[in-house]
């Protein structure tokens, strides 16, 4: 099995620039700009997160400090204190009146609802931690709590991006730098988790969060930077907290979520606020959901040994299983025929094939029953530098050619092509290192890059780095074709075992 020992570094204090023709180019960031070796990116937005850009998070205690305390009736007390704060905070204050029957009646009512709360934790464990610690721990952004670049998606069809930020705001960029940015923040939209544009369509992007889904409706003409809530559809389920991963089918026609503590898998009719449900036993949560290209598989994980992939003609699915540990992280190939994965406990990428006439047929010889490992992530020591480790991160770009991984504790980037001969395999290609200070936080590929692939890295800095992998020399077409979406821009601006 092939190990990161094949491959190499850039020259010390140099970064991985770019790609043309198999040939990486390096050179010292303050010095040397892409553009001096391809324009492919030059109406591609320029990012640049800096703290000054963020929006403060409001606790919304903030105006107490400019009222003086006064004397209330209890009554008045206990309703203000339900209102701001919720059932609980209200039997605690009415825990300490001094009218016994009120007292102990509170004190009653706190000691079931904390037995309660133990029968439920028994069940579902995950439920002891608060909503930013769980997201963090399954989070596909590396260290998510603290990175200042949270997710990023790529529009489908033109050059547009949507950039998350530790403030819980979506930032839209544009090619166009004379288009306004908008601005997409709430107080409904808290602890941002995951974020997809809808195919077919060029104005409606989906926002995970930890308490639900928001459907943001951006209206290209319009001059305001910071579109109401009422231009959005706000999807919630009482149980289904905190969304994890959301992903759109490739017709848009249905949007379907996981939540860390819900096993339940919802599939959403969008516009009429109605779901279908896909529910199995295996994990008390699922954190992580793909649909295939085709958009006949969707795969789903658990936050236990248990994964499945899901035939959307009839929503059957085909249960698997991993020796320990759960899935971290896994991408699909353009085909919709080959799945690659990485576990939370082992440092190696693994492969299995889905044949999409025989993968639910119950005889051994119509599909694989065992997922093979393709590439030993195990850490190295590459020119003094350590690179590899347990997967945290890993994309596929549209095309199929290359896949980007992003390591747990170390910090370069891991870029492979993909190669289809006998049967898939995974060869080394380049490594992007970090600028001092920085750690890579959430990576995607560019969806409508003519000129070959173009990876998009945010780093923990705020920046987003273009990382363009060059097939061919550029060409009057691809030239062209650049200028007509900018245009567009602008106006529209170990064993792994399966069960049945």
């Amino acid at each position: 099995m092939r190990n990161l020992q094949e491959f190499q570094l850039p020259v010390d204090g140099e970064i991985s620039l770019c790609q043309i023709n198999g040939r990486v180019f390096s050179r010292n960031y303050d010095v040397t700009n892409l553009s001096a070796f391809t324009n492919t990116l030059d109406h591609h937005p320029k990012i640049h997160i800096t703290s000054d850009q963020l929006h403060p998070i409001s606790s919304g205690d903030e105006g107490r400090a400019l009222f003086l305390p006064v004397d209330v009736s209890f009554l008045k007390q206990l309703t203000q204190v339900y209102y701001e704060q919720g059932f609980v905070e209200a039997l605690h204050t009415a825990a300490t009146h001094h009218h016994f029957l009120i007292s102990e009646s509170a004190k009653i009512t706190l000691g079931l609802i904390k037995y309660v709360n133990k029968a439920r934790l028994l069940i579902n464990p995950n439920l002891r931690y608060s909503g930013p610690s769980l997201i963090n721990n399954y989070s596909q952004s590396r260290n998510w709590l603290n990175s200042t670049i949270r997710c990023i998606a790529w529009h489908p069809y033109c050059t547009k991006v949507a950039v998350v930020t530790c403030d819980d705001s979506v930032r839209i960029f544009n090619g166009d730098l004379n288009v306004i940015t908008p601005l997409l923040r709430c107080k409904q939209q808290k602890h941002i988790t995951c974020v997809a544009w809808r195919p077919m369509s060029n104005t409606e992007i989906a926002v995970g969060h930890e308490n639900g889904i928001i459907v943001w409706n951006i209206d290209p003409n319009s001059l305001v930077a910071r579109p109401s809530i009422s231009n959005a559809i706000v999807l919630q389920r009482n149980d289904h907290k905190p969304v994890m991963s959301i992903a759109w089918s490739p017709k848009g026609d249905k949007l379907v979520s996981v939540a860390a503590c819900d096993n339940t898998i919802y599939v959403w009719d969008v516009e009429l606020d109605k779901t279908s449900v896909l529910k199995r036993s295996g994990g008390s949560g699922n954190v992580l959901v793909r649909w295939s290209p085709t958009g006949e598989k969707l795969f789903s994980c658990s936050n236990s040994l248990v994964f499945r992939v899901w035939d959307c003609r009839n929503w059957e699915c085909e249960r698997w299983t991993i020796p320990n540990g759960r899935i971290q992280s896994a991408s699909w190939s353009n085909c919709g025929t080959t799945l690659l994965f990485a576990t939370n406990a082992e440092p190696i990428i693994y492969g299995v094939t889905v044949k999409n006439d025989l993968v639910f047929r119950s005889d051994s010889d119509s599909s694989s029953n065992q997922a093979l490992p393709m590439f030993d992530t195990s850490k190295v020591d590459i020119d003094g530098v350590t690179v590899g480790g347990l997967v945290q991160c890993m994309e596929s770009d549209p095309k199929g050619k290359h896949l980007a991984v992003i390591f747990q504790d170390t910090d370069c980037i891991a870029v492979f092509n993909i190669v289809r001969q006998h049967e898939l395999q995974l060869i080394a290609n380049s490594l992007i290192t970090r600028l001092v200070d920085e750690k890579p936080s959430t990576i995607s590929f560019l969806l409508d890059f003519e000129a070959g692939a173009c990876l998009s890295v945010g780093w923990s800095s705020g920046r987003i780095q273009y990382y363009p992998i060059i097939y061919t020399d550029l060409s009057t077409n691809s030239l062209e074709k650049s200028r007509i979406g900018t245009t567009c821009n602008s106006f529209n601006s170990p064993s792994f075992h399966k069960s049945f």
